[in-house]
């Protein structure tokens, strides 16, 4: 038979384990991502003619609300670079005009450690495009992302993601 001490101590138990389970289901749920979708470079090649687009659906997100933007990179150990060049064409200001900006991400430290997590060949880093991005009107957004480093073909990505999340205050 059981001791009242040794009951009560099990109840406690199961209580703070139940209370670290809830916690954690409603941190994971603060994420709040809207978009999330990857394309996968066949052969881990990207050339400068491949063009990524994400077409973002207009009725996944709420108006005048502040989303966090960012593109998601896989990489593998044969990447030859410690950065990464990219060139994003957006429709976010105007329906019809597209605007480019050139940007540079770390994919590696100066000591060539990769940057993100990863385990064997593969690494997925996220870098943010934008921290404050808030969408005024529903109506479908295209953003376009290709490589502008030298190389034709660029060895060693496996994979170009972009991912929206509504910020959480």
């Amino acid at each position: 038979m059981e001791s009242p001490i040794r009951k009560n101590l099990r109840h406690k138990v199961v209580f703070v384990l139940l209370f670290a389970l809830l916690t954690m289901v409603n941190i994971s749920c603060e994420k709040q991502e809207i978009y999330y979708r990857f394309h996968e470079l066949k052969d881990a090649r990207w050339t400068q003619t491949d063009t990524m687009v994400f077409d973002v659906d207009s009725t996944l997100f709420d108006l005048y609300t502040p989303y966090r933007l960012s593109v998601e990179v896989t990489n593998n150990t044969n990447y030859p670079y410690k950065n990464i060049w990219f060139f994003v064409h957006d429709n976010q200001s105007n329906d019809t005009i597209f605007e480019k900006s050139s940007i540079e991400f770390q994919l590696a430290d100066e000591f060539g450690k990769w940057n993100g997590s990863g385990f064997g060949t593969l690494f997925q880093v996220s870098f943010p495009l934008n921290e404050n991005l808030i969408f005024t009107q529903k109506r479908n957004y295209c953003i376009k992302i290709g490589h502008g480093m030298r190389d034709e073909s660029l060895t060693g990505i496996e994979k170009i993601g972009l991912k929206i999340e509504k910020v959480i205050p």
